[in-house]
């Protein structure tokens, strides 16, 4: 069962009812509480299903203006149907937990780590785990993305196109994408960190998929 202090601080926040220090302890506590991430997350899911729905209703109520066979009760029915999903789209439209700054910065908090050099990722260069992790955790301490996405992006870039100058680096490819991803979303670019996000979740990396269904 959700938490009802939970439940009202995440409200708050989506309708930015906070005042600055509460956005930053609610911020804070997001990215420490599991249990409060995963409430802010189901509720970015529902509001998601929510505008699905409406676009749902849209069509049905375009069907039942087009045939003529309908009934217009029928109709005042499916637009009745239709109101109530689009006063809680009017509610909660403009504040779905991805869509406004605050909204990136929280998702940012929730799915950021800091990097950890592992023996398992295949790799045994020192000096590029060291640089990566250096890179990687200026995601999480740095407020200017633009240097950081650019080195990130020049080693993926050159992984990618097989250059041999980096072979050593495709040991780390995931870890690449997945911190360069949060990069992206951390400086307000969503489209980019979704083109990052959608091979990662296909190859199975839990947390890309889940973050991928928040923003899409």
């Amino acid at each position: 069962m959700a938490n009802k202090d939970n439940s009202e601080r995440i409200e708050r926040y989506i309708r930015e009812q906070m005042t600055p220090e509460e956005n930053e302890v609610f911020l804070n506590d997001l990215k420490n509480d599991k249990k409060l991430r995963e409430e802010a997350q189901m509720m970015a899911l529902l509001i998601k299903e929510m505008k699905g729905e409406q676009a749902k209703q849209d069509d049905a109520v375009t069907q039942a203006v087009l045939s003529a066979k309908k009934k217009v009760q029928t109709v005042k029915v499916v637009r009745w149907t239709l109101s109530i999903a689009a006063m809680f789209i009017l509610i909660f439209g403009a504040t779905i937990i991805w869509n406004r700054q605050a909204d990136t910065d929280a998702l940012f908090n929730q799915y950021y780590t800091p990097y950890e050099i592992s023996s398992s990722r295949g790799g045994d260069d020192e000096a590029i785990e060291k640089e990566l992790a250096e890179l990687c955790n200026k995601v999480g301490t740095e407020k200017d993305m633009a240097p950081i996405i650019a080195c990130l992006q020049t080693i993926y870039d050159n992984i990618q196109s097989n250059d041999e100058d980096y072979v050593d680096y495709s040991y780390y490819k995931n870890d690449i994408v997945w911190y360069l991803a949060l990069a992206y979303i951390k400086d307000k670019n969503v489209d980019k960190a979704k083109e990052l996000l959608k091979p990662l979740a296909e190859n199975g990396r839990k947390e890309a998929a889940e973050l991928l269904d928040i923003i899409e």
